[in-house]
């Protein structure tokens, strides 16, 4: 029996970090100035909601026309709409002017077929350079007093929308509190715990969290496999799997991924390879934290109790985050 499809704007209603999940999709729109082939062949769940959101002509000018500009044109007044709403986060932003900036250096080097492209990606970078104005996005220029009453507001405001949520996205309580604690992260407590030493702050959401959930949190110790696979398989859809695996970073390139933890790069793997009828959830999850684990540094332990999980998981965002910052910082001393 044929799936009805769902609407991709149903599926993202109250969920957070879309914001910052649609505005890195364009990551991918300028990575296929370099590869083209990719358009063609990826249409993962952001693509089609930043298709929707922008206006469908930007997919067919990826795909039938291979052009960057003419996807950009629908792009630009969606991006510019940001600046207004503030619905992304300093990271977020700071990554895609990054890679702006990186392929508006390559363009001159592009294949004939991109004509035009260079134009493109100028218009993109004012864009990204004004949003990034509009949300304050300067590491370090701030007053350390307002940057504390910052973080403890975006503190404040994403545990508030965590315990009511409204809509009610139905990601579960797990996916849920992987999302909450990588919103902190990539907001201002995560910008303040790079400059100031984060722990206090971990554990300050850690505590809230264990104190004070939506739902009561589970008693003893859980199977690690276990907990990713009810979490994949009781989410509604196959279109909220592939959502939530995207916004912990599945589809983007590897050098925004690359300080992905173990336990969240597990749930990713699971929630993508679960993304398809008749899915077997626990042999899923059990491939995707095998491979999340590997034979390096990264461990899970087998099982944890419900704190042991929640500092795992909030160490792992602040963690993360603060590898993308620093990549980024990196950049910026070598242009």
């Amino acid at each position: 029996m044929k799936r009805r499809a769902l609407n991709p704007s149903d599926v993202a209603g109250g969920v957070p970090l879309v914001g910052d999940r649609l505005l890195l999709e364009l990551l991918n729109d300028l990575h296929t100035a370099d590869d083209l082939v990719r358009a063609s062949v990826r249409e993962g769940f952001f693509a089609r909601l930043l298709g929707q959101v922008t206006g469908h002509r930007r997919r067919r000018d990826l795909i039938v026309k291979g052009s960057l500009a003419g996807a950009q044109r629908d792009t630009l007044s969606w991006v510019s709409s940001l600046t207004g709403r503030l619905a992304v986060t300093d990271l977020a932003v700071a990554e895609v002017a990054d890679e702006v900036g990186r392929v508006g250096g390559r363009t001159e080097e592009l294949d004939a077929r991109l004509t035009g492209t260079e134009q493109g990606v100028r218009e993109l970078a004012f864009v990204v350079a004004e949003l990034a104005e509009h949300a304050g996005n300067t590491f370090g220029q701030h007053d350390e007093r307002l940057r504390k009453i910052e973080s403890s507001l975006a503190i404040d405001n994403a545990v508030r929308r965590w315990r009511h949520p409204h809509p009610d996205a139905r990601l579960g309580w797990l996916c849920a509190a992987v999302l909450l604690a990588r919103e902190v992260a990539t907001g201002p407590a995560g910008e303040l715990a790079v400059s100031k030493g984060g722990g206090h702050i971990e554990r300050e959401l850690v505590e809230r969290m264990f104190q004070d959930p939506p739902t009561p949190w589970y008693e003893g110790v859980r199977s690690v496999v276990g907990m990713l696979a009810e979490a994949t398989r009781e989410l509604p859809s196959d279109d909220h799997r592939l959502m939530v695996a995207e916004l912990l970073g599945e589809g983007l390139p590897d050098g925004t991924t690359r300080g992905r933890g173990p336990l969240t790069a597990a749930l990713s793997g699971t929630a993508l390879a679960a993304a398809t009828p008749d899915a077997d959830h626990t042999a899923v999850a059990r491939t995707a934290l095998g491979r999340a684990v590997g034979s390096g540094s990264s461990y899970v332990a087998g099982s944890l109790t419900a704190e042991e999980l929640l500092r795992q998981i909030v160490r792992e965002q602040f963690a993360e985050a603060a590898t993308r910052r620093s990549r980024l910082q990196a950049a910026e001393g070598n242009p």
